[in-house]
């Protein structure tokens, strides 16, 4: 019951921002769930025993998106000023030499995770009919998940990966490629006509599969940093993080999968 509240208020919203928020707001919707996720990724990797440069790595993640946002010339002045930034903190806030390209390292590793993959929603909602383009993202994502949960739950019978995630079947894998296509074609008849059908199913089985890794991803940082959920702020769905590690898989594959064979 916890999940399906937490979807019946969430998901309105996310809608309402994505199809009638300005440019601006959508900008400041995502930075708020990347800093929140980052926020939960400097404290799943504290766990076990690595102190990232969280504050440094929210303001760097945020600088990249804004980099996302404004253009590519402010993309490249992140890029320079980047290390300069993790070497100094490190120089002012460490002494054990031993650990520093653990902080270095771990805390890259969330800026371009978190940050450097969502930042591509932002590049999707600037092109034209971007906002149809990422509600068409997040139907494909939302369906491929439940049907994952409920074909795992009646049919899954044989583990895909259980040393990182034990309860992933090779059913609940297939249902959910499967679920994505039927919501390809669903939004192809119903709202998206921006892609043919053919293209629709072609990004929606991509999306379907790479979805997946995104959430294998996430569970082996969990697995790591031996935590069952990434937060608890989203009752019933853990954090922001686990609710968006399939999406940062995604959208950049859909952007790529544009801008080569969709793109003028």
């Amino acid at each position: 019951m916890k999940r399906v509240i937490s979807g019946a208020i969430a998901i309105p919203l996310v809608l309402g921002v994505v199809l009638y928020g300005s440019p601006l707001l959508f900008f400041c919707f995502v930075a708020a769930i990347v800093l929140v996720a980052s926020h939960e990724y400097f404290s799943m990797i504290s766990n076990m025993g690595v102190e990232g440069f969280s504050v440094e790595g929210g303001v760097l993640s945020f600088l990249l998106l804004l980099g996302f946002f404004l253009g590519t010339k402010w993309l490249l002045i992140f890029v320079t000023v980047f290390p300069v930034v993790l070497f100094t903190t490190w120089y002012f806030r460490e002494k054990n030499v031993k650990v520093a390209l653990d902080s270095i390292a771990y805390t890259t590793l969330g800026i371009f995770y978190i940050a450097g993959l969502g930042g591509y929603f932002l590049l999707i909602h600037n092109l034209e009919g971007g906002s149809q383009m990422i509600i068409f993202i997040l139907l494909l994502i939302w369906c491929g998940d439940a049907a994952a949960y409920y074909g795992g739950r009646s049919l899954g019978k044989h583990k895909i990966l259980p040393v990182v995630s034990p309860n992933k079947t090779v059913e609940g894998a297939i249902s959910n490629v499967l679920g994505t296509l039927f919501a390809a074609g669903l939004a192809n008849l119903w709202f998206f006509d921006e892609f043919s059908l053919t293209h629709c199913l072609i990004v929606a089985f991509i999306c379907g599969i790479i979805g997946q890794f995104g959430d294998f991803s996430e569970s082996l940082i969990k697995r790591n940093c031996q935590v069952k959920d990434s937060g608890s702020l989203i009752p019933g769905h853990g954090g922001f993080l686990d609710r968006i590690d399939s999406l940062l898989f995604a959208g950049p594959v859909f952007y790529c999968y544009y801008q080569l064979f969709l793109g003028t």
